[in-house]
């Protein structure tokens, strides 16, 4: 059997929580010191990151005893820096909304049982009887009983382990990825891949990484290519040079949540600018005060008033799309996310420990890509190489660790996406045109130094064409900006020297008698500049504005409005009536309260807890009577639960977390006045 006939095996993975688990990220929120890892949807997930983390060092245990040797485990698993291994995986998911309970945990005194003060920490936990699954990736089937031997090793997961947490059951089978392949589409020289990532995606944006790992919303077309070229590498299917030469890999740039694919999308023009709404309270900002969001405009075609306020620029991860050419442009933001993590130095190390954090692209989000082909032959060879892949049988590893990425759909376009001349004829150029950049564009001057702008004469060297009388074509406008480019040569080991290329997203307004020629010279081939194989120098020709502009759900609505502040502000109105007509709860009293109030699993617990607190002044007849209406606020309460019922009418989870919430941070709000008394 050949490398090219030997699939790789997938398989599914279970895990039962049996213990309460906690897999966390680092951070706290709210009143809870340490929350649960969690995906886009809200859902408590354990990392595969972590997962892996565990398998690594059940085999380094296994390797020194003997049972493994440290060739089988590095092969399955990879070498920290060096390359990646057999095995890759996806995170644990659950389907469900998993219950999560909070625990408080206190350290003691030395030589005693009492708690140390200011030591009291609240950790959320994933309740025992959730189930995770994980989708498992064996490039070679022969090391599936490694795998198995390092998965019967593993009983517990998430932090905690070695005090009694985190105890689950792992159960695995046989899975097919893609029972009913698509169909390849059979014409045309573009095709148009619809990407999805299975995990969350790491595109470092920079060389020279700091605590913060900066990334890219999107997957540059040099990424892509490089993805591809090992894909075909790894499975024996390494496609001829010549393929690479008659293929352009584009940007694979992300699509809003609701769309499966568009018929343009691009990285929204820096020309946009959004003015920002007059009058109200110059002392809060726009969005506090309750107005709809102002509309964009395009400051190429706005003549700017000087004393006109400076308008807002497009964010950084801020694209454009249509579904067709009929339709408006949508304005959108894939999901970003900051994790925190946690470099655990290798077995017997005396290396310590490093935090960073990484900017990810979320899970489940689509991406469209152009691919190129300089003539039938190539993309026929590209098929016949590519074919697992391009059918969703098989998993594409994109960016920092390999994340796994899939082939949705794949359709045939006419012509790119990007790049078309819109509202330009053969016959009669218009002569007022504006060039917009689809991806960054690399352009070196007459002494091979990087351009940062771009004037007539070097549009009409870029087209092939000669350069008009002086100030016959004029640039009336220019939103240029530059960015670096980094990369990571794998045969050599090294970092390609970096590139100053023009920003995706920067645009000209170019006019004159006669300049429609230009745009037309430049719609020949298509492309501009350097590296055009790697997706670099396309663009896009326009007549209009972009001014036609919407958000989900259109262009204007409610400002988002923070929960946690909210509750936060009801919490601190009913903790000042604490104690206003007889003496209140003690701070034991109170932090009791707080305590059942945060392990209340579901409304009936809770409920049972406040009968409680109503019930208690008639089994105190004599002396104090700290839980009655006038020294306790449980109308007011009650009321307060009522009305968190009603906002989150049809979601009863999210009600009883901001219930939770909200008699917490009443506790909180308390104990410090309380503490004080006391003193």
């Amino acid at each position: 059997m050949t490398d090219q006939d030997q699939k790789p095996l997938f398989l599914q993975l279970q895990a039962l929580t049996l213990e309460d688990l906690h897999t966390g990220t680092g951070t706290g929120g709210g009143d809870i010191d340490a929350l649960v890892t969690r995906d886009r949807r809200g859902r408590p997930v354990i990392r595969a990151s972590h997962f892996k983390g565990l398998l690594r060092e059940a085999g380094e245990e296994l390797s020194h005893h003997q049972a493994m040797t440290a060739a089988e485990l590095n092969t399955l698993l990879g070498v920290p820096g060096s390359g990646r291994g057999a095995l890759r995986l996806t995170s644990l998911r659950t389907e469900e909304h998993a219950k999560t309970l909070v625990w408080g945990s206190t350290a003691r005194e030395k030589g005693s049982r009492a708690p140390k003060d200011d030591t009291l920490r609240y950790i959320e936990h994933i309740a025992a009887g959730t189930r995770f699954t994980a989708t498992l990736r064996l490039a070679d089937p022969g090391l599936a009983p490694a795998l198995e031997t390092l998965l019967t090793r593993i009983d517990r997961i998430g932090g905690g382990r070695n005090r009694g947490s985190g105890l689950v059951r792992l159960s695995w089978c046989q899975l097919d990825p893609s029972p009913a392949p698509p169909a390849i589409p059979s014409e045309g020289l573009i095709l148009r891949l619809i990407l999805r990532n299975l995990e969350p995606l790491c595109l470092p944006a920079t060389g020279h990484p700091g605590n913060l790992i900066r990334g890219h919303s999107f997957i540059r077309g040099q990424t892509l290519r490089g993805a591809l070229m090992a894909w075909g590498i790894q499975n024996g299917r390494p496609a001829p040079q010549e393929l690479w030469e008659c293929l352009s890999v584009g940007d694979a740039l992300p699509l809003p949540t609701d769309l499966a694919q568009a018929a343009e999308v691009l990285p929204i023009p820096l020309s946009i600018l959004t003015k920002k709404p007059a009058g109200g309270d110059a002392s809060l900002p726009w969005w506090e005060t309750g107005a709809a969001e102002p509309e964009a405009f395009d400051s190429l075609y706005h003549e700017r008033d000087d004393q006109e306020e400076k308008p807002k620029r497009p964010g950084a991860h801020e694209y454009l799309c249509r579904a067709n050419a009929s339709a408006p442009w949508r304005r959108y933001e894939p999901v970003m996310k900051v994790r925190l993590r946690n470099a655990t130095p290798k077995r017997n190390s005396e290396d310590k420990a490093e935090l960073f954090s990484l900017e990810e692209i979320a899970e489940e989000t689509r991406f469209q890509a152009e691919l190129r082909f300089a003539d039938p032959g190539a993309r026929e060879a590209f098929i016949g190489s590519f074919g697992p892949l391009l059918t969703g049988q098989d998993w594409l590893g994109v960016g920092r660790g390999g994340a796994p990425v899939v082939v949705e759909a794949l359709h045939t376009a006419t012509e790119p996406g990007v790049g078309n001349v819109a509202g330009l004829t053969s016959a009669g150029r218009a002569d007022d045109w504006t060039l917009t950049l689809a991806s960054d564009l690399i352009v070196r001057g007459p002494d091979l130094g990087f351009l940062d702008n771009l004037d007539i004469s070097t549009l009409c060297l870029l087209a092939g064409i000669d350069s008009p009388a002086a100030g016959q074509w004029l640039v009336k406008k220019a939103v240029p900006e530059t960015e670096r480019l980094y990369g990571f040569n794998a045969a050599s080991g090294l970092q390609r020297a970096p590139a100053l290329a023009l920003r995706r997203g920067s645009c000209w307004r170019i006019g004159g008698t006669g300049s429609g020629a230009l745009a037309a010279a430049l719609d020949g081939p298509g492309v501009l500049g350097e590296r055009t194989r790697e997706g670099l120098g396309r663009f896009r020709i326009s007549t209009e504005p972009y001014t036609n502009l919407v958000r989900k759900g259109g262009s204007s609505g409610a400002p988002h409005v923070n929960r946690g502040e909210v509750l936060l502000a009801r919490a601190g109105d009913l903790a000042n009536r604490i104690g206003a007509k007889a003496k209140g709860p003690s701070l034991s009293q109170l932090q009791w309260l707080r305590e059942r109030a945060l392990a209340a699993g579901d409304a009936e617990q809770l409920e049972k807890l406040l009968r409680e607190v109503e019930q208690a002044p008639d089994r105190r007849p004599k002396g104090g009577k700290p839980w009655e209406d006038g020294a306790f606020p449980i109308k007011a309460l009650r009321g307060q639960l009522a009305r968190l019922d009603a906002e989150n009418a049809g979601h009863p989870e999210r009600a009883l977390t901001e219930k939770r919430l909200l008699i917490s941070s009443l506790v909180q709000w308390r104990a410090p006045r309380e503490k004080e008394q006391r003193s």
